[in-house]
């Protein structure tokens, strides 16, 4: 039986983002949509992160590279050259959408730009995710994952209150631009169905960071009030709100002890000692007291059985998993979470598997591409080029 149509099943996309600012185009391609890798000759910067196959640094075996680029094509494209420029303006012709992740301005220099490739196709989808955005005062500030958290306020809300700030892991916010990208571009396609009319999205990472943090923002709006780092607590600055929500160690790692707010009484249960009860009514008050009490206990379970126990209570805790444990855990497993592809460079991968799960239209999860992999077919397909005008392409420097 044929596989069924994914959701975006006929939409076609150019991935000219870079880095972690690929993940807007994972998720169009997971969704269905025939997602076309644009690289420059040497390949995109991502394929030298590291994690390597065997700690080998190569650019077919990255980790992230093979997650990121997983159900892409690759093909290269050196848009430094006139001969790459025109061939990108004749692939965007039979593009629905491009999202790109370059400097303000760069592409506008090469001839380029939305109104440039409107030429091409006027009703073109196009996503421009970058740290800054494409105008204002930092428009052309150089970006980073830790320039983002810093400006856009997530930095002084992480780590201890008596320490210095301390970063997230990973590209949050640059992933969350790469999410907004990618709704947009959803977004756009609705609106081109309907009107006819593409659209350029220009989406930042500050501004992603600030939006998804919001309540902070909004607190200093409202009540003049600064929000202020409270490490592994949530703390509220009414005494009575209901507490934990924490981080505590156990016998052999970590959990996240968390309140039933209807049920308080509950956590002295757990802890099989009634006297917590009399904490419960200033909670946020006795917080040192209660967090002491907790470890007392703690200290003598590991936390699978820590978690079992409150969970049969209906208090919300949850273990602290490490890498080796979650991708071994019960839970995604049963769930067909983690999948397993074959790939010519880095053999068997087993990567994250689907952003949402559905039933009329599976999602996508193929190979990452090896770098201008599929040059010819791409080439063939899109524009019904045969061999010797791609050779004639390769040999005037357009693919690199």
């Amino acid at each position: 039986m044929a596989e069924a149509p994914g959701a975006l099943d006929g939409i076609r996309v150019l991935d000219l983002a870079s880095g972690s600012f690929g993940y807007a185009g994972r998720l169009l391609s997971g969704f269905g949509a025939e997602v076309v890798k644009v690289e420059p000759p040497d390949g995109d910067p991502v394929r030298s992160w590291p994690p390597f196959l065997d700690d080998e640094p190569h650019p077919e075996r990255g980790a992230r590279h093979l997650h990121l680029g997983a159900g892409k094509r690759g093909i290269t494209i050196d848009l430094e050259s006139e001969p790459g420029r025109r061939l990108l303006r004749r692939l965007v012709r039979e593009a629905d959408v491009l999202v790109e992740s370059f400097d303000p301005g760069y592409l506008a220099g090469l001839g380029l730009s939305y109104d440039d490739l409107l030429e091409e196709r006027p009703d073109l989808v196009m996503a421009s995710v970058t740290h800054f955005g494409q105008d204002g005062p930092y428009a052309q500030y150089r970006g980073a994952e830790i320039v983002s958290v810093a400006l856009g306020g997530y930095l002084k809300l992480t780590g201890d209150p008596d320490r210095e700030p301390v970063k997230p892991y990973d590209d949050l916010t640059v992933g969350q631009a790469a999410l907004h990208a990618a709704v947009a571009i959803l977004s756009g396609i609705f609106h081109r169905d309907a009107t006819g009319e593409g659209d350029l999205f220009d989406v930042s990472a500050v501004d992603a960071a600030l939006f998804l943090l919001g309540g902070p923002a909004q607190t200093y709006y409202f009540d003049d009030e600064v929000t202020m780092r409270t490490g592994t607590r949530l703390l509220h600055p009414n005494p009575r709100f209901p507490y934990p929500s924490t981080l505590r160690p156990c016998k052999d790692g970590y959990i996240h002890a968390h309140q039933n707010y209807r049920h308080p009484d509950l956590l002295a249960v757990l802890l099989e000692d009634p006297s917590v009860d009399d904490l419960m009514d200033m909670p946020m008050g006795n917080a040192d007291e209660i967090d002491r009490r907790m470890d007392a206990w703690l200290a003598n379970h590991d936390k699978f059985e820590v978690v079992r126990r409150a969970q049969e209570l209906r208090l919300p805790f949850t273990e602290v998993l490490t890498p080796v444990e979650t991708v071994k855990d019960p839970h995604l497993e049963d769930r067909g979470f983690f999948l397993e592809v074959e790939h010519p460079e880095a053999g068997t991968v087993r990567q994250p598997g689907p952003a949402a799960f559905m039933t009329g239209s599976p999602w996508r999860s193929g190979r990452a591409p090896l770098l201008g992999e599929h040059n010819g077919e791409v080439l063939a397909d899109w524009l019904g080029l045969e061999g010797p005008e791609i050779a004639a392409l390769r040999a005037e420097g357009a693919l690199g």
